[in-house]
């Protein structure tokens, strides 16, 4: 009998230390996970967004088979939610702030213990989007605290989860996009009206069709640009690369340009063979910046400046030219910068 009194005291020494070391254990955490995912951020944005999206990479599902997910009418956005039910018991996740492509905030809930905040960081790197998933509460609950104490912290206890979970979405991202590429994107800045003067366009001339693809367009701009760049190079001008449109026939199809350079000079340039030099267009012009991937978005940059000439009574003198503002090796695809200038005069 003294033996059992001596491991019964024993035992309660253990758990009144046990429960004085959970005690002094901190009530506020935080677990952080990152990973570089090689997608857009808009497109990992819109999935972990919508809770809908989550049981295709949910860690937690993964181990445990028997959660039953329940959706309510809105998944997505401020306000969207979902809840859930599964042998550890009852939780509830809903979007509480956001702004769009960048961050993420969530509020968790486990049974009816106080709430914990989910956050998500997208930050566009060189590597592709790199994912900041956390977890963070103020007032973690005795039983919690126990858990995560004799499991060597919380980031111990719920990061290899987060791992696992940015793991997955970075698995599922990718067969994602491999089925449905995303689009590229672009953006429109405001029209302005000014005056050019003073300066020389040099270029290789073309001669194609206006329907023809952005593979032949391309394959042009790679022979020719590099030419007329070198050609700018050599006799060290002051120039922004760019093409030069003196015909684009929708009736017949038919379309004349130049691939070189507008040099921001009048002094006499040195000839060279298929080279074109001639006087840059003079007098009043209409101009609009693009940002995005070449070839996306001109038609409706095109549109935007045809609205605005409509509106402010000018006609097009009949040539058009763009300009190269920024070099593609070295800015993102979504800051590519395409200046479009339309010469233009008063309707009559």
């Amino acid at each position: 009998m003294k033996i059992l009194k001596y491991v019964l005291l024993l035992l309660l020494v253990v758990l009144v230390a046990g429960a004085i070391y959970v005690a002094t254990r901190p009530d506020s955490f935080e677990v952080t996970r990152s990973k570089v995912m090689k997608a857009p951020a808009a497109v990992i944005f819109n999935n972990v967004s919508d809770f809908k999206n989550w049981e295709a990479w949910n860690p937690w599902m993964e181990k445990d088979t028997t959660i039953k997910a329940s959706y309510p009418e809105q998944t997505a956005g401020i306000g969207g939610s979902y809840s859930w039910d599964g042998k550890d018991g009852k939780g509830s996740m809903k979007n509480i702030a956001m702004v769009a492509n960048q961050s993420l905030e969530q509020e968790l809930k486990f049974e009816d213990y106080d709430p914990n905040t989910v956050t998500w960081k997208l930050e566009e790197v060189e590597e592709g989007t790199k994912v900041t998933w956390t977890m963070k509460g103020e007032k973690l609950p005795f039983m919690f605290k126990a858990f995560a104490a004799f499991s060597g912290g919380m980031d111990k206890m719920v990061g290899p989860d987060y791992a696992k979970g940015l793991e997955n979405l970075d698995k599922v991202i990718a067969e994602n996009m491999k089925k449905n590429p995303p689009q590229a994107t672009f953006r429109l800045g405001e029209i302005t009206q000014g005056e050019i003067a003073g300066k020389q366009f040099v270029g290789f001339y073309q001669k194609t069709t206006t329907d023809v693809a952005m593979e032949e367009m391309t394959k042009l701009f790679t022979e020719f640009m590099p030419k007329a760049g070198m050609y700018g190079a050599t006799h060290k001008l002051d120039y922004t690369p760019g093409s030069l449109y003196t015909k684009w026939d929708e009736e017949t199809k038919e379309a004349e340009f130049y691939i070189g350079l507008l040099v921001h000079s009048t002094d006499k340039l040195p000839a060279l063979e298929g080279l074109t030099i001639m006087d840059a267009p003079t007098g009043k012009i209409v101009k609009i910046s693009k940002f995005g991937p070449y070839g996306v978005g001109d038609m409706e940059a095109h549109g935007k400046i045809a609205e605005f000439m409509g509106k402010h009574k000018l006609v097009p003198t009949g040539i058009v030219w763009e300009l190269y503002e920024n070099d593609p090796m070295e800015v993102k695809p979504a800051d590519i910068q395409t200046d479009i200038y339309y010469a233009v005069k008063a309707a009559e």
